[in-house]
């Protein structure tokens, strides 16, 4: 957001709702026009709300930036939910490679806009380590589950479930890679289904 967009808020109490509206229209933007479009006149235009509803929800672009990444971690928290349940490991693992490859693809086009403006990176940089979130939150949520089944003889003995659970987010994080860069010949390659197969070969009791 620019120093003159900055100047134009509205005086008095800031208008209130359109808070995911707002946040959808960003994460479209970054993906259709990247991130020198990432402006609160782009945005607010897309979500059918006034400039100053961006300001008031999310004070600048940073803010707007690290809010679109805090909503994708969403299908994340849904993957922990499920390793929590009744369900058994091959429907978890089903749930969970699913939910993964939802947040990468809700997550990917923020981290990759951010590498190009230094202010950004350095936001999403600290909000990342204030969160504390990478590969391996996604690592102990899989793995605890993976392990528990494991001691409890519902799984087999000799794999690491935390190799595996890292094995699950990597494909998942390939996956939607391919598919947001629109790679040729994705349609030939072994589906999630099939690789999921062969993961749970490795690990199904005997």
């Amino acid at each position: 957001m620019t120093t003159t967009e900055q100047h134009s808020r509205r005086r008095g109490r800031p208008p209130t709702g359109g808070r995911e509206a707002i946040l959808e229209a960003a994460l479209v933007v970054l993906r259709e026009q990247g991130i020198a479009n990432l402006t609160s006149r782009e945005v607010a235009a897309r979500a059918g709300v006034s400039d100053a509803s961006v300001y008031y929800h999310f004070h600048d672009r940073a803010g707007l930036l690290a809010a679109i990444f805090e909503s994708g971690m969403k299908p994340l928290l849904v993957m922990g939910e499920q390793a929590g349940g009744p369900n058994g490991p091959l429907d978890v693992l089903e749930r969970a490679t699913a939910s993964l490859e939802q947040f990468f693809d809700e997550v990917l086009p923020i981290m990759h806009a951010a590498q190009s403006d230094p202010e950004l990176k350095e936001a999403v940089a600290r909000y990342v380590e204030l969160k504390d979130l990478g590969p391996h939150k996604g690592v102990a949520i899989l793995g605890s589950y993976l392990r528990a089944q494991q001691e409890a003889g519902v799984l087999a003995p000799g794999f690491d479930p935390d190799a595996v659970a890292l094995l699950v987010i990597d494909m998942s994080f390939a996956r939607a890679v391919r598919q947001q860069m629109h790679l040729a010949g994705e349609e030939r390659l072994p589906s999630r289904e099939a690789l999921l197969d062969q993961i749970w070969r490795l690990i199904q009791p005997a």
